[in-house]
């Protein structure tokens, strides 16, 4: 089950919001290249990324780069918003590598998997959010 499929089943039950923040592994800083080994990974996760994007600078540069993440990875299909250039979501919420959390109606954290990849599992998000609709009804 993908993050697409999570939303598309609660998206009338939950307010969904993706983040794009800072980018992981830019050509131009921490870059991780093309290897055998990271092709295997990204195989495996049915991950479709680009390993060519330069860290943006601007805020212009980042919705940019967010705006085609939003395209290849979520098919345009779910809402996205940009983190700012200043990183404050992303640092308020640990949000590197790859997070997912479910936040109640309270403000509370009801779900935090841990840090990603291997943290980021929507087919137990999905769990979760039944888990939660369940308690509350």
């Amino acid at each position: 089950m993908s993050l697409k499929d999570v939303y598309r089943k609660y998206r009338d039950q939950v307010e969904f919001i993706t983040v794009y923040v800072r980018e992981a592994h830019p050509s131009d800083k921490w870059w991780l290249g093309e290897t055998r080994t990271q092709r295997t990974i990204m195989d495996w996760a049915d991950a479709r990324v680009r390993t060519d994007i330069v860290d943006p600078a601007t805020m212009e540069e980042r919705r940019t780069v967010a705006s085609a993440c939003q395209k290849t990875l979520l098919d345009g299909e779910m809402p996205l918003y940009v983190d700012t250039i200043d990183d404050r979501v992303s640092t308020m919420y640990t949000g590197k590598p790859t997070r997912i959390y479910l936040i109640g109606q309270d403000g509370r954290v009801v779900y935090n998997p841990g840090i990603g990849p291997f943290g980021f599992n929507p087919k137990h998000l999905g769990s979760e959010i039944e888990q939660y609709l369940a308690e509350r009804s």
